[in-house]
């Protein structure tokens, strides 16, 4: 059971670093400030903290692939996809197409047939 809670631990903080490095770069940035300039960096520390967020992903991850086969566990991280989606709705106001529910959908569906090979 321990092993399904490193595999989404990986994949919701993986998720958390998208959404923090989008807020990070989007924030209002001093005037001349540059854009990957080392002071609009450490200033934006949204940014800092979601590059956090996926080294310790990459932790939990390593942790899971001890335990699942790569062919298993690699797929169910697209399901961050799926999380960083309704998140940039909720938090960006992102537009949510049908066409993005439809591939969602898709996205789910190959994960859970994968799941249960």
């Amino acid at each position: 059971m321990i092993h399904y809670i490193w595999l989404i631990v990986s994949v919701l903080l993986g998720a958390a670093g998208q959404v923090l490095m989008k807020w990070g770069v989007s924030a209002p940035r001093p005037a001349g400030a540059g854009w990957l300039s080392w002071g609009t960096l450490t200033a934006a520390w949204p940014v800092l903290a979601g590059l956090f967020c996926y080294g310790l992903s990459s932790v939990f991850w390593l942790f899971a692939l001890r335990k699942f086969p790569l062919s298993t566990a690699y797929p169910m991280v697209s399901l961050g996809y799926i999380l960083v989606m309704v998140l940039g709705y909720y938090l960006f106001q992102e537009s949510l197409s049908m066409q993005k529910w439809f591939g969602a959908a898709f996205i789910s569906l190959g994960v859970l047939l994968i799941a249960r090979a």
